[in-house]
């Protein structure tokens, strides 16, 4: 049997990275701004009605079941490579903290 060198898995470990509570929530609040912004929340209120009218009684899990998939790959491919790219600065760095 071929030892972890042969078959590729010594690799170091990739370690843990985690962005602060706060960096969290400043990258939470961005986030939401775009995708009101862009009317990517008008739309999946909106696809959350046509389902629940087409459906009728429907449960939680089963709505959000049917519409997390096609609710994340509606979020516009500029939003996401901007949250991409400050989620990366924000592990890289701190983000500044705002001052009032």
């Amino acid at each position: 049997m071929a030892d972890s060198k042969e078959m590729g898995t010594d690799a170091e470990p990739i370690e843990e990275v985690k962005l602060n509570k706060r960096d969290s929530l400043v990258l939470k609040d961005l986030l939401e701004k775009r995708l009101s912004e862009c009317g990517w929340r008008q739309n999946i209120e909106e696809l959350i009605r046509k389902t629940v009218q087409e459906r009728g009684n429907i449960s939680h899990e089963q709505l959000a079941a049917e519409i997390v998939p096609h609710a994340r790959a509606m979020v516009p491919d500029v939003v996401r490579k901007e949250m991409i790219l400050r989620v990366r600065a924000a592990l890289e760095e701190p983000l500044p903290v705002k001052k009032d």
